[in-house]
């Protein structure tokens, strides 16, 4: 099973997020509990789990900078990426990419930043392109951007 920690100011308020865009299933959580000296927060989404941790410096748990490269990013593959996009940006994320349709990789994609500062790629799948064709095309793109 895979499990990504992730480090964000507000546990709970992450996660109340998290569940009005995606279909999340909580596993558990600290909102209730006494005496804590941070939140965290575990849930699905998909078939991943995502392990939310409050922001505590003296533990060296950071949320991510804002105006930083991104160096990953959640990628989540969805039967209406349309719908998804939508509720992602009603939910306040912020659109880096329009949703956009690219026949020739047979695919729906677009890309937000949610106010936590994570990326993801919402993604819809028109029709199969395999690997090797995908590289042919990408490094096609790759090359014109030189």
């Amino acid at each position: 099973m895979l499990i990504i920690d992730c480090v964000v100011k507000d546990t709970i308020k992450a996660y109340q997020t998290y569940a009005t865009v995606f279909e999340t299933r909580l596993i558990e959580s600290s909102k209730n509990l006494p005496n804590l000296s941070f939140n965290e927060v575990i849930f699905e989404i998909e078939d991943m789990q995502l392990h939310l941790f409050d922001a505590n410096p003296q533990m060296g748990w950071q949320v991510p900078d804002s105006n930083a490269a991104q160096f990953m990013w959640f990628n989540i593959v969805v039967n209406d990426a349309n719908e998804l996009f939508e509720r992602a940006i009603n939910a306040g994320f912020e659109m880096v990419v329009p949703l956009m349709k690219d026949e020739e990789l047979g695919i729906w994609n677009g890309v937000v930043k949610d106010p936590f500062s994570y990326s993801w790629v919402i993604e819809q799948n028109i029709r199969e392109v395999n690997f090797s064709k995908r590289r042919q095309i990408l490094n096609k793109r790759i090359q014109k951007l030189k």
